[in-house]
């Protein structure tokens, strides 16, 4: 049997009948932890492979359990509420990324589901440039052999983040394949929880690999500025040239308004008018070139995504997603020199 799949389950079936249907010819063993009445009515109808523990043991050790058992050359893992449309081809690669989609109508929906494009461009770069940044848990490949030369998960808050870090740190090969649909935040609230947990995670993973990481840029500023392009146009603003002397009029001119009458005032306001056109224009033209290249990416993959909200995104959700990111390194780092372990809401690590 050369493919195998391993589905976490918490508490609840989520999609797991759907895609024991749509992994037919694999080899499927299921990780759960608190199964309800009715994901212990699935395994039991099914007679499906399982590990399940009553009491939660966590994410990373439930899949590691789970994959002791596997038999297939390839694994791969697959959360509850994600659906498989596609598990796609990774043969050939030591790690493979599955596309991920959400479905919403909602303007968060949309917002999100620009987001999994980035991260799917983010992964497509990332295959083309020979290295990877982290797998999204809720559908990747992991070849057997290379998972076990890693150690398996890690005690980690993001336990898919860590193992494809290690991944790409240690030359393995990674590739994107399949496609699967995945549920999102429903709320604001739910949105902020999950990008909390995300974020914390992250720094964790990046800590710990720091030296390692920054000694290859091309792991993470093609990311950096996919997963926040509102950072291209700061940057741009911060290197545009500035005329010294306009700083230096502007600042002796403050004292002297008051006496010196209307033409410092209107000198002044002209200062002032031409940083703010300058900070809109680098803005606007920056977004407007990300707008274009978002296009003819997502038409060139065949990602659909709601152009209309690009906007939104741009200027509201993804510098929002950027202030939750810096947040949480910030107390990462701040509980880490206290030597405190930092604790995630409704996750066990």
């Amino acid at each position: 049997m050369r493919r195998s799949a391993v589905i976490a389950a918490f508490q609840n079936p989520g999609k797991i009948e759907e895609n024991l249907k749509r992994l037919e010819g694999f080899e499927i063993i299921l990780a759960v932890d608190e199964p309800d009445s009715e994901l212990n009515e699935i395994i039991e109808r099914y007679n499906v492979k399982a590990t399940v523990s009553e009491k939660r043991r966590g994410k990373w050790k439930a899949l590691n359990d789970a994959a002791e058992l596997v038999k297939g050359e390839y694994i791969l893992f697959l959360d509850s509420d994600t659906i498989i449309l596609d598990p796609g081809n990774p043969y050939g690669s030591d790690g493979a990324e599955i596309r991920k989609e959400v479905n919403g109508d909602s303007v968060l929906g949309k917002l999100i589901r620009i987001d999994y494009f980035s991260m799917h461009l983010i992964s497509l770069l990332a295959s083309k440039l020979g290295t990877c940044l982290g797998f999204n848990g809720a559908a990747f490949w992991v070849k057997k052999e290379v998972f076990k030369e890693l150690g398996g998960f890690r005690r980690r808050i993001n336990e898919d983040t860590d193992l494809g870090v290690r991944l790409g740190i240690n030359g393995h090969r990674y590739g994107v394949c399949g496609r699967a649909v995945t549920e999102h935040p429903k709320s604001i609230r739910e949105w902020l929880s999950q990008r909390e947990r995300w974020a914390l995670g992250g720094a964790e993973v990046i800590t710990e690999n720091f030296w390692k990481i920054l000694k290859k840029p091309v792991m993470w500023i093609p990311a950096l500025f996919l997963m926040f392009p509102a950072l291209i146009g700061l940057v741009i603003n911060m290197i545009l040239p500035d005329s010294l002397l306009l700083k230096i009029l502007y600042f002796l001119m403050v004292p002297f308004g008051s006496v010196s009458g209307k033409a410092v005032v209107i000198l002044m306001y002209i200062l002032y008018g031409y940083h703010v056109v300058k900070n809109m224009l680098a803005g606007l033209i920056t977004f407007a070139i990300w707008a274009a290249l978002m296009a003819v990416l997502s038409r060139l993959t065949r990602y659909s995504i709601d152009l209309r909200y690009l906007p939104v995104y741009y200027f509201i959700y993804s510098p929002l997603w950027m202030f939750v990111a810096l947040a949480a390194l910030a107390k990462y780092l701040l509980f880490r020199m206290l030597g405190k372990n930092v604790r995630v809401s409704n996750w066990k690590v």
